[in-house]
């Protein structure tokens, strides 16, 4: 049987019995044999099921509850994908429990543990360890576990983990946004923000050379500023930028966050955007529409994004097949912080 949340059905198809026999012998129910007990019992224990949860679900007991963790709900890319899901799952009669771990390794073990103890029908995971390159093994096993036991669904590629996984396709994004730097007459960017260390960021500096290679341009590595992905690595990556004598001629932040960091460094130094550098980010959240100016930034379609996490776990709940990773295309939202140039 592959890697999934098992459902009553996997264990009595396995079993050779029906549904309801599975559920009698987790509710402890006289009513089976001793030789569908001991075989239903030991498929139980292959997988590694609490009887008591199990029971729960397979009873209909359900808690009409799902918990969401977040690395920072600050960020208004985190806060606008809870809001998200919680419509999403309002429609289905289901109440959603954030849960905010500050980037916070031992934060995300204690949620999640948590959550477990509270018996909710399923946990949405975005951003935080799932965004690692090499996540914390500790941090893994304790997800596929839990992923065995009920619908375990994550908005990112978090290696190693055997859940469901919706993921941002970067590429369509980064195409339509050098597309647009090209015919606006720009040939070269920065990319400000981020580390090396986290799958988004990587999948960023990646498309963004594949997509100046297909115009036979090149992002040097001096190009790639890291920084936090707050406002204050903005300002500070900002800052170290334009203590060189030239000034950048276009500037790709990592997210809003890090793009308003780069606008307050600017204001202060007496920069002009777009005037003297043009500016672009990722997220496009109520960032970019406040900034002054307005951000061109690349939309994460989080709306998207948020319908097919929920949806999954909705599926998998309700017993329904559904595919085991699925994408989401981001696209550009053009705005004033980008200037033409004479070509």
């Amino acid at each position: 049987m592959s890697e999934k949340a098992i459902t009553v059905y996997d264990i009595a198809r396995e079993a050779g019995v029906s549904p309801a026999t599975v559920s009698r012998v987790l509710t402890n129910n006289a009513r089976v044999s001793e030789e569908k007990r001991v075989r239903i019992e030991e498929i139980i224990k292959k997988y590694d099921f609490e009887p008591n949860g199990l029971a729960r679900s397979l009873s209909k007991q359900e808690t009409k509850t799902i918990g969401m963790m977040v690395p920072d709900i600050r960020n208004p890319y985190f806060s606008n994908i809870f809001i998200e899901c919680e419509m999403v799952a309002s429609q289905y009669g289901y109440n959603m429990i954030l849960c905010n771990t500050m980037n916070d390794l031992s934060s995300e073990l204690s949620h999640l543990k948590n959550l477990c103890e509270k018996h909710v029908d399923a946990i949405i995971q975005v951003g935080g360890n799932a965004d690692e390159i090499k996540p914390d093994e500790e941090y893994v096993k304790l997800i596929n576990k839990t992923a065995k036991k009920m619908p375990v669904v994550v908005g990112g590629e978090f290696p190693g983990a055997e859940c469901y996984k919706v993921y941002t396709e970067k590429e369509h994004g980064m195409k339509e946004l050098i597309d647009y730097l090209l015919s606006c007459g720009h040939r070269k960017v920065n990319l400000v923000g981020g580390r090396n260390t986290v799958i988004p960021t990587v999948r960023k500096r990646e498309s963004l050379k594949n997509c100046l290679k297909l115009h036979n341009l090149e992002l040097a590595d001096e190009l790639i500023i890291d920084c936090k992905y707050d406002i204050d690595g903005g300002y500070e990556a900002m800052k170290q930028l334009l203590s060189s004598d030239n000034l950048p001629e276009v500037i790709i932040a990592v997210n809003d966050q890090v793009a308003m960091g780069i606008l307050k460094a600017c204001q202060e130094m007496k920069i002009k955007i777009p005037a003297e550098i043009s500016l672009v980010a990722y997220d496009d959240t109520s960032f970019s529409e406040i900034a002054t100016p307005q951000l061109t930034s690349v939309n994460y379609n989080l709306k998207m994004h948020s319908e097919k996490m929920m949806k999954t776990i909705i599926d998998i709940i309700s017993g329904n097949e559904t595919e085991k990773i699925k994408s989401v295309d981001t696209y550009l939202t053009i705005r004033d912080s980008c200037k033409h140039v004479l070509v």
